[in-house]
């Protein structure tokens, strides 16, 4: 079992990242919450999740990477679901686990049809699989703690913006832990934003 591999970017491309450890590169599978903070030149130490898929009568070795262990074992749950591969899961992870994972624990079939390849079958599967999982480790994530009227002006303007409900829960949460309960409405939706665009 390969648990992580360590190389420099040399390129990626969709959905690949190509890493160079030693004299060999690498094409590594990586899901798009991932992609997006990769570049060419960094050093990684990729945690990898390892798949031989049958193609005809060839056996062919996929080597998907995540940021963290934490996003490999999500990885190893969603794809546990009947009918999810891992080339669709890893399709499927556009956003960062902890917003698929609030999703899944809450029931927002918005959110996860949203997601690239995942139709309304494919995610009351998903709920099916996974909830009861996903609650215990997500579903706090999607309570804000203190629901001040800042912050529920806030949520009503991060949904305007097209925002699924489960992400704006999990970016107000975030918000709170970062600014405090007190925060007007400004500096609460200007706090979120940048949040989202470091995902």
């Amino acid at each position: 079992m390969i648990e992580s591999i360590r190389g420099t970017v040399v390129d990626t491309g969709d959905s690949t990242i190509y890493l160079r450890t030693g004299p060999v590169v690498l094409t590594i599978l990586a899901p798009g919450f991932f992609l997006r903070r990769v570049s060419v030149g960094q050093t990684l130490d990729v945690p990898v999740y390892l798949h031989f898929q049958m193609e005809g009568n060839r056996i062919v070795p996929l080597i998907v990477g995540f940021p963290e262990i934490r996003d490999r074992e999500f990885f190893e749950q969603f794809i546990s679901v009947s009918g999810v591969g891992v080339k669709a899961a890893v399709k499927a992870l556009a956003r960062p686990p902890e917003e698929i994972g609030s999703a899944i624990a809450s029931e927002d079939y918005a959110y996860l049809t949203a997601l690239p390849g995942i139709g309304n079958k494919r995610a009351r599967q998903i709920v099916a699989r996974l909830q009861d999982q996903m609650d215990k480790v997500y579903g706090s994530l999607s309570a804000v703690r203190s629901d001040t009227a800042a912050l529920g002006e806030a949520r009503a303007v991060l949904r305007q913006l097209g925002i699924p409900s489960s992400e704006a829960e999990i970016l107000l949460a975030e918000t709170v832990k970062e600014l405090g309960d007190d925060a007007d409405t400004p500096s609460i939706i200007k706090c979120a934003m940048r949040i989202r665009s470091r995902k």
